[in-house]
């Protein structure tokens, strides 16, 4: 901001100083872009998180079931957290993927919608049914994916399933 405000009280009467101070602007948000975006090779760690070039990246606006929870379905329980890392891995399956950051976690994760191609992993993951809207978070961004994923029964849709953030909590105790 006081480079901003440096270069609108100069304006015109230091032209060297103005190209400085622009230039210093330039570098410092293209600093910031290259800082809010991540992109490579992904590696999948489970149903809402990713690993590219040793960045975690937590999706963002998503919560997917956990690798050792359960589901139950025709009256037997089924891997529906496996499930869904391996939804995932498929649909990235060591490919080049791009995130966009819009947050940090309290670990330190970057949280971040990401992209293969045009295909916006974060609805994707929620529009099969693999993930499910993570509205403490992310508002109500993939409320019309998870209620299609709902309405056709995909994914978790497709049996009895506690909340991720409910599983969570009781595995752990709290």
């Amino acid at each position: 901001m006081a480079i901003i405000a440096a270069i609108l009280v100069i304006g015109d009467r230091s032209p060297q100083i103005r190209d400085a101070l622009e230039d210093q602007l330039r570098e410092i948000l293209q600093t910031q872009q290259a800082r809010d975006r991540v992109g490579g090779v992904a590696h999948v760690i489970d149903g809402d998180t990713l690993d590219i070039n040793g960045t975690r990246i937590r999706m963002f606006g998503i919560d997917a079931p956990e690798g050792r929870q359960t589901c139950r379905r025709d009256r037997s329980d089924w891997a529906c957290g496996e499930a869904s890392t391996d939804a995932l891995v498929k649909v990235v399956d060591r490919r080049e993927v791009r995130c966009e950051q819009r947050d940090t976690d309290r670990y330190g994760r970057v949280v971040a919608e990401c992209w293969n191609g045009n295909r916006n992993l974060n609805a994707w993951m929620v529009a099969e049914g693999w993930a499910v809207a993570y509205r403490q978070y992310g508002g109500a961004i993939y409320d019309a994916e998870e209620q299609a994923a709902k309405d056709a029964r995909r994914g978790v849709w497709s049996s009895r399933f506690d909340m991720p953030w409910d599983w969570r909590k009781r595995a752990s105790g709290s």
